[in-house]
């Protein structure tokens, strides 16, 4: 009978868990969408408290102003994980004008793990109103940053003034002066792809960065989203999981994971993450497509067609998602429908050859072979070769 209690006592707590892990999702992705006041309901709902469901619902109250409840709600967090909120703690005590505990909470944020580039902290409109004190003199933000961090923000400066060979050559400098400088390799990886798509070398940077610090979800996310992008599934979906168990609280995270179940043909995975997602940000048009493909390839034709019908609600302009609704079509028997779908997209976008095709399939399923052989006959002047095998099977 002790077997039993212990066992249901498990799976009520995993339950709970997992409901406060869906709340904390959505409270941020409302706060996110400046939906504040239904985003503090969902936050109010978590049961067990952790470090980032009471940072979350600091940010909350800050969004609405209530700077005393916003620093509970910091401090309890910094109960959980010591440092972790002292920025937002040093934010809501200089909207309150309160200098002296402003200063305290950002002296020891600096002195911290998660201290944030010093163009950020001098930028900050919230920390701008303690600027004028005497104690701001007396910190001397620039003490607090090393010769090789400063450098990094003037490579980010340059990135974002697009002079990426400029900042690539800080980064490579960093590098070769300290090799164990996990954020040199984190933004030279970055940069490498924004100049020229090089995968393979973003990769072996990131991998250098994962290696130093493979706690920081920063990195693991950065290398799992350019593993999707560089096609390799396995990898990333490998990475994905160990991220999530390290960081749940990425909701782009379940879309990526959902991806990557998806192309290594794991669908009833692939299904539970997009679920996730879609439960927290139901009107993505990507995820609604990515849905409806994993239904479209798991064979439920039904279940494709309603999610690209949803997606379709939000942006009928999409040709991608009339050309996954029209195959759902085509899959479901539903032949007149498919002819629709290619016919709006083909007016999008008339020398697209696939569409001339998949309209011909449409009309050939429907037994209408003049009217197929001439879209097979135009498919294949646009050079999409699958038409020419019906050309010769069927229109000679």
């Amino acid at each position: 009978m002790k077997i039993w209690i212990i066992i249901f006592f498990a799976i009520a707590q995993s339950s709970f868990a997992q409901n406060s892990l869906k709340y904390i999702l959505k409270a941020e992705f409302l706060l996110v969408d400046n939906q504040t006041e239904i985003s503090s309901q969902y936050i109010d709902s978590v049961g067990n408290a952790n470090y980032y469901s009471e940072n979350l619902k600091g940010r909350i109250y800050s969004q609405l102003k209530d700077w005393d409840k916003a620093i509970v709600a910091f401090k309890k967090s910094n109960t959980f994980k010591t440092n972790y909120s002292d920025y937002e703690l040093a934010k809501a005590y200089a909207k309150k004008l309160n200098k002296d505990s402003a200063f305290y909470y950002l002296k020891h944020h600096l002195d911290s793990e998660y201290k944030k580039k010093s163009n950020f902290i001098s930028l900050d409109t919230n920390i701008r109103l303690i600027r004028n004190s005497s104690l701001w003199s007396e910190l001397n933000l620039k003490s607090y940053y090393s010769k090789a961090e400063t450098e990094l923000e003037q490579a980010i400066y340059y990135k974002d003034k697009n002079e990426l060979s400029l900042a690539l050559d800080i980064l490579d400098d960093l590098i070769v002066n300290d090799k164990n400088y996990a954020d040199a390799y984190y933004y030279r990886a970055q940069f490498i792809i924004k100049l020229n798509k090089d995968y393979k070398y973003a990769f072996k940077d990131l991998k250098k960065a994962i290696k130093l610090e493979p706690s920081n979800d920063m990195f693991t996310s950065a290398l799992s989203t350019y593993y999707l992008k560089g096609h390799k599934y396995k990898p990333a979906l490998n990475l994905l999981k160990k991220e999530i168990i390290l960081f749940p609280y990425n909701l782009q995270d379940y879309l990526l994971i959902a991806e990557a179940y998806y192309r290594t043909g794991d669908y009833d995975n692939a299904i539970g993450n997009i679920n996730i997602y879609l439960d927290i940000s139901f009107r993505n048009i990507d995820a609604l497509k990515l849905a409806g493909q994993i239904y479209y390839d798991k064979g439920d034709y039904p279940a494709s067609i309603n999610l690209l019908t949803e997606a379709m609600y939000i942006n009928m302009r999409r040709i991608d998602i009339l050309v996954a609704r029209g195959k759902s079509y085509l899959e479901n028997d539903e032949y007149q429908r498919a002819g629709m779908d290619f016919n709006i997209a083909l007016d999008l976008d008339p020398n697209n050859g696939e569409l001339w095709y998949l309209k011909g399939l449409a009309y050939m399923y429907q037994e209408k072979m003049r009217q197929a052989c001439k879209y097979f006959t135009k498919a294949s002047y646009l050079n999409y070769y699958k038409a020419e095998e019906y050309l010769l099977k069927e229109c000679q």
